[in-house]
């Protein structure tokens, strides 16, 4: 179970890619809710996707919960043996609970959010709870007796072929440029912006280096993306309206990512391209993609405040991060990308 967050939900395909890998005769389902469900539609790892219409969880107590009694008694009907609560919050823990299913595995008590232990019987803990995220994924694996270390060459990603071709056709259209941009991120997390003046800087210096760029966005991020644009002067067009396979698909297609803490740097990282990302309070080691992917990490460290919790930690460890790092970030990893073959390409599922 993992409802939600892409990010997270990308992040997730490795551990299931394992546990196909390992009981290759295993009747695989995944709980999701319906906006994050593009994203793993078709992946055949998967035998049975279980989808919860989110709009329905927010739309009162009778509809919230008459969608999850449906989508209980749905899982139900299949009779799964155990579940992997990828998730980890209070909402997974009540529908996993509800269940029955006998053998529930979560993280203890100190490595989950929510009291979701409570609604688990079987318990992982973590020797870092900081971890990158594919590795914490990957541990709940532990007490069926699989493998949990990481296999860059086996993430599980999938991209239905039609999508993938559509999306070369497009990158060739505009000319294979260099670099794919992401500046946007969630309202919620708009702190954690590198200020538009400076992507503008960023996107005119490359042009200057005859690099060209193409900048993505998502919802709710469409005028930012043009602003970018509209100041970059001819350095950079706009990407179309995608939905998230076409994004992923075609960001794979580029030599280098650069751009905020977002499901599209993991969309990067995660089919070999080199990334830079912008980091705000969390560690290092939580967000930056995973050898042998070249990457470099975007913060001003000068501004981390040691013991405060991460929610008040200042905007400037990201609005701070100079033009000038950057830009070099870009120019560094571009020189990895062509030195050799792109690594850590991911074995698509």
């Amino acid at each position: 179970m993992r409802l939600g967050a892409i990010g997270d939900v990308l992040r997730v395909l490795p551990a299931v890619r394992r546990l196909r890998r390992d009981r290759p005769d295993a009747k695989i389902g995944w709980v999701i809710e319906h906006w994050a469900y593009p994203m793993v539609a078709g992946n055949p790892n998967v035998d049975w996707f279980h989808v919860i219409d989110r709009r329905a969880l927010d739309a009162g107590p009778r509809r919230a919960w008459a969608e999850v009694r449906r989508v209980v008694e749905e899982i139900k009907e299949v009779h799964y043996d155990v579940l992997l609560d990828f998730h980890g919050r209070l909402k997974s823990g009540l529908i996993g609970w509800l269940t029955r299913i006998p053998v529930r595995i979560g993280y203890a008590r100190g490595y989950d959010s929510e009291f979701n232990h409570l609604f688990t019987n079987v318990h992982v803990r973590l020797d870092d709870p900081w971890e990158n995220r594919v590795l914490r994924f990957l541990h709940l694996l532990a007490p069926l007796g699989i493998d949990t270390s990481y296999d860059p060459r086996d993430l599980g990603l999938y991209v239905d072929p039609e999508v993938r071709r559509a999306a070369h056709l497009w990158y060739q259209a505009q000319g294979r440029p260099e670099v794919a941009v992401y500046p946007g991120t969630s309202i919620r997390r708009i702190r954690e912006r590198w200020p538009a003046e400076k992507w503008i800087d960023l996107l005119q210096r490359m042009g200057e280096r005859d690099l060209r760029s193409v900048v993505f966005w998502g919802p709710q991020e469409q005028g930012l993306a043009q602003r970018i644009v509209a100041g970059a002067g001819g350095a950079a067009i706009l990407a179309p309206p995608t939905t998230l396979p076409e994004m992923m698909a075609m960001i794979g297609c580029f030599e280098v990512f650069v751009g905020s803490d977002t499901a599209a740097a993991h969309m990067a990282w995660m089919q070999g391209v080199p990334t830079g990302v912008f980091i705000g309070a969390k560690p290092p080691r939580t967000i930056a993609p995973l050898d042998p992917v070249p990457c470099y990490v975007l913060r001003a460290s000068q501004y981390y405040r040691e013991g405060v919790r991460l929610g008040r930690q200042p905007a400037e460890l990201v609005s701070a991060v100079p033009v000038g790092e950057a830009f070099d970030a870009v120019g560094r990893l571009l020189e990895a990308r062509r030195r050799g073959p792109r690594s850590g390409a991911a074995g698509e599922a």
